[in-house]
Parts: C-alpha cells; sequence; structure tokens
C-alpha cells in the first residue's frame, strides 16, 4: 500500500475516532433543579407551581414555604411531601392559588433534599 493510499484510510478513521470521544454521552442524567412559577389566572388568582426536575424515576422529598402580603393582610402556606420524577424528567409537587391584589408581594421558597443532596429555589 503506498503512503498515498494510507492517509487516505487512515485520516477520516482518525477523525471518527476523535468525533466519538468528543461527543457527549446521551445517557447523561439530567440536571437536579427545582422552580416555582407564578401565572396570572382570570379573576384575580395567582397559581404558584412548584416544580422539581431531574432523572425519570428520582425520588426525594421537599418542603415549600410561600407568603402573601398586602393591604389585605397577609397568609403564609406551607406544604411538603415526598416526590419522583416523572417521565418527561419533572414533577409538579406544589399548586396554590391565591387572591391577587394591585398591591400585594409574592414570597416563595422550595427545599429539596434530592438524590444528590439538598438544593433550594425562591421566587
Amino acid at each position: 500500500m503506498s503512503l498515498k493510499l494510507t492517509s487516505l484510510v487512515c485520516v477520516p478513521l482518525l477523525v471518527g475516532c476523535a468525533a466519538a470521544i468528543a461527543a457527549p454521552p446521551s445517557s447523561l442524567a439530567p440536571h437536579e433543579a427545582c422552580e416555582i412559577r407564578a401565572t396570572d389566572m382570570p379573576g384575580g388568582i395567582t397559581r404558584l407551581e412548584s416544580i422539581v426536575y431531574g432523572a425519570p424515576g428520582t425520588h426525594g422529598s421537599y418542603q415549600v414555604s410561600m407568603a402573601r402580603s398586602g393591604p389585605g393582610g397577609t397568609s403564609n402556606v406551607s406544604q411538603g411531601g415526598d416526590y419522583e420524577i416523572g417521565p418527561h424528567g419533572d414533577a409538579v409537587v406544589s399548586v396554590t392559588e391565591v387572591n391577587r391584589g394591585p398591591r400585594d408581594r409574592y414570597s416563595a421558597v422550595m427545599t429539596v433534599d434530592g438524590p444528590s443532596g439538598p438544593y433550594r429555589c425562591k421566587f
């Protein structure tokens, strides 16, 4: 085999091997995270959804504390329990609807104890 022919055969093989090594594996587990999402609904209602993200089938526990304050007073809600991440990589663990006034303020904190340890998210 000539040197020229050997180069034409080996170069594509080396490039193909480098591309296979550089490509990230497709079986990486999704990153654990959480989110508290607020959605304004008709009738002066705000919906607060607490969502945990992670690898499907993983489980843990959560604790959510929400507070609303405004001219009409203050209200607090706390919820907690266990969760299991669904097939799409998320689990809605809490849904709370509160009345929304023009000067009301909301805050929420969720603490999640997941497979990698505890983490938090805030709204």
